[in-house]
């Protein structure tokens, strides 16, 4: 039976066949080797001091081209 129009199909558990932009994007990263990899360094980079929090998260979402609204979270 097909779908109606303007109905998106379930897959199963309950999960929409289509994400959002952004939950796209967030599970994309989420299972990038490269991305993971290069946070975890930037972490320690911050934990050891070598390099200023703001700064290292400002150049690493700018590298990965992350933006977040005002206000978020």
């Amino acid at each position: 039976m097909p779908t109606p129009p303007g109905r998106r199909q379930r897959r199963a558990g309950g999960l929409p066949d289509a994400l959002g932009r952004a939950a796209l994007a967030a599970e994309f990263l989420r299972r990038n080797r490269t991305y993971r990899a290069e946070h975890t360094q930037m972490q320690q980079s911050i934990a050891d001091g070598a390099v200023a929090q703001k700064a290292a998260e400002t150049a690493f979402a700018r590298r990965w081209g992350l933006s977040f609204r005002h206000g978020a979270g």
